[in-house]
């Protein structure tokens, strides 16, 4: 017990208790959560050592590391922080580190520090024991002195990449009366954008995906407890005879009973500063995990390894095991992840289990640097991939080098969601809250149609979907693919309609032909079609918008909310002063129930209301900015 003590006395010194009580909240105990908390993977001291043995070590100080630890330690922590022949990557993007001829001087860069990797435990451990090997843990190898540091974030600059975003304007619904679009269940963009809120970061309009924003936050929906999706509207009245439509697609609750989980990380030397957040993601998973369930972790970088193959989890002892494997990981080199997803998937194949949950989860910032890294090869490997009836989700993590637009293709074509975690919070929120949406996939290819009526709606302006509109043909298309849905998870679309005003005939504005319509009164319809996870023939849904009359709850409230921070920081000409005022005046409306599920977001969010563009920093950037 006194031991017990006084580690947590060192976890609250070093201001690990956000991590270590998170680590017991997912039901781990105390010797676990502690070691978690205050060591991460990727680290070499205690690299050989079981998770007994780590805290042992931990509660004695550093000077309990045997002899033997302490050189390989020398070694492999200079390579770590000064590159050298194993972590080291040579092409133009992550780390790039060279030696100095012996004698040369010695210099580090600004980013010196935030490269180093963190010590859990001071000169004053436990015990107060002397950290007798300090000194010389930090000295280089002898006649090598290391460069400076060379890489995105030293040079102050971000190579991030974002498909670039066009807005559309509105349409006219006598001309064109349906809106075909992919609907989508992800998050992604809300987590980076949040994440360079938090932090204090400029915002790319790239960056901006309102569908995703809207995703994000949570809204009150009934889960089908029949049907795979409940379809449900709620409209708002604006001025000048507008109004704004609220869509919500919600999916049925529906988990496997076994599962067969491949997580597939990327070690190379760009994902040494996520380790905090990946290992919470990892540890988040192996938590879930029941027993007979089967995990596979699998790394790559410049190669791939599998350190579990198929591991079957039966009872608490196997869950430390995965861990201690996880702790045991080294991180080094370039990013082959193409390499490292055909072993997944060869993996997640030879332990496939019918019936079951057959889900790879990969984890990376998406800086695919060798192999196969272009959108379109990624995109024809997937495609080949996803028939061994696997489902690929992705969780991105990182800043300043990523690559936003490659995992959007590998989720899309891999049949699965995609959410970014670049904080502890991302990870309680995206991961552990929602962890049944991440990996029981319910539906594939869910395309979304809405048909308004020329007779009610003049025109209409989808808010947000810039890149996943469809054709309208492509509606009833089986070949054309669209997103999944997880177990639960839910997507939300909005439009700004103008009513039509007056009883003249609806105009079509073509030459040769005249519209014909029915005379009913209904705005419009929503349909939506999917697929089951293993089938390839759709099914389809509808709902009919009964009525113009405005009639919203905290759902609408919320989703305009999100929607105008949305537009503000892309630097949208969309939005006026009023719709600002207006924005305000709903937030302050909203129940206690919305404000107590996302508070501290949705507050950050309800900030940029009173900023202008200027404090945000935000808009297009003709060069890249710095951080």
């Amino acid at each position: 017990m006194k031991t017990e003590q006084q580690m947590e006395k060192v976890i609250k010194k070093q201001n690990r208790e956000p991590f270590y009580n998170y680590y017991l909240s997912l039901g781990y105990d105390h010797k676990t959560a502690a070691c978690l908390a205050l060591f991460t993977y990727g680290e070499y001291r205690f690299r050989k050592f079981s998770m007994d043995d780590l805290y042992d070590a931990l509660a004695h100080g550093k000077a309990y590391l045997p002899p033997e630890a302490l050189k390989e330690t020398n070694e492999s922590r200079f390579q770590r922080l000064f590159g050298g022949p194993s972590y080291g990557c040579s092409s133009g993007t992550g780390s790039k580190v060279l030696y100095a001829p012996s004698g040369a001087p010695a210099k580090r860069s600004r980013s010196y520090k935030a490269m180093m990797p963190r010590c859990p435990i001071d000169e004053a451990s436990v015990y107060d024991e002397a950290d007798a090997y300090a000194p010389e843990l930090m000295a280089p190898p002898t006649g090598v002195n290391p460069c400076p540091l060379d890489f995105a974030g030293a040079l102050g600059f971000a190579t991030d990449e974002y498909e670039h975003i066009e807005e559309k304007n509105a349409r006219s619904t006598a001309a064109d009366p349906t809106s075909t679009f992919r609907m989508t269940t992800n998050t992604a963009s809300a987590g980076i954008v949040l994440n360079q809120l938090r932090n204090g970061r400029r915002i790319d309009r790239s960056m901006v995906r309102i569908e995703e924003m809207l995703n994000y936050f949570r809204y009150e929906s009934e889960i089908p407890a029949d049907d795979m999706f409940n379809l449900s509207y709620e409209i708002m009245d604006s001025e000048n005879n507008r109004k704004y439509l609220y869509i919500n697609v919600q999916g049925r609750e529906e988990v496997k009973e076994h599962q067969n989980i491949i997580v597939l990380l990327d070690v190379s030397g760009s994902m040494g500063s996520n380790t905090e957040q990946t290992q919470a993601i990892i540890a988040t998973i192996v938590s879930k995990l029941g027993n007979g369930d089967k995990i596979s972790l699998i790394t790559y970088s410049d190669d791939d390894i599998v350190e579990l193959e198929a591991f079957s989890v039966n009872g608490y002892e196997d869950r430390i095991r995965v861990l201690e494997k996880m702790l045991s990981i080294e991180i080094t080199g370039c990013t082959n992840g193409s390499k490292g997803i055909e072993q997944a998937y060869r993996i997640g194949k030879k332990n496939y289990i019918p019936g079951g949950n057959n889900q790879v989860i990969l984890i990376t910032d998406g800086d695919l640097n060798f192999g196969i890294t272009d959108k379109g090869g990624l995109e024809e490997l997937i495609e080949k991939k996803k028939k061994d009836n696997l489902f690929l989700s992705v969780i991105g993590t990182g800043l300043y080098n990523y690559k936003d637009d490659k995992l959007e293709v590998l989720s899309k074509h891999g049949n699965g969601v995609y959410r970014t975690v670049n904080s502890l919070t991302d990870v309680q929120k995206s991961i552990d809250e929602e962890y049944a949406s991440l990996v029981n996939i319910i539906a594939k290819d869910v395309k979304a149609q809405v048909e308004f009526n020329p007779e009610v709606v003049e025109n209409y302006c989808m808010l947000g979907f810039e890149n996943r509109t469809l054709a309208r043909e492509d509606f009833t298309n089986d070949k054309v693919i669209s997103e999944p849905f997880g177990s639960g998870g839910y997507g939300v679309a909005l439009y700004e309609l103008q009513m039509k005003t007056g009883t003249a005939p609806a105009d079509s504005g073509l030459k040769y032909s005249k519209l014909v319509t029915t005379g009913s009164p209904e705005p419009g319809t929503v349909k939506v079609r999917y697929k089951e996870p293993l089938e390839d023939t759709s099914h389809e849904l509808e709902k009919v918008i009964e009525t113009a009359e405005a009639s919203f709850t905290d759902n609408l409230r919320l989703a305009f909310i999100v929607y105008v921070c949305a537009e503000k920081l892309r630097g949208s000409d969309k939005i006026s002063d009023k719709e600002i005022t207006l924005a305000k005046k709903l937030y302050a409306e909203l129940g206690p129930s919305i404000r107590e599920k996302d508070a501290s977001d949705l507050y950050k969010l309800a900030g940029i209301l009173e900023k202008s563009e200027k404090e945000l920093g935000i808009g297009i950037q003709e060069e890249p900015f710095p951080w």
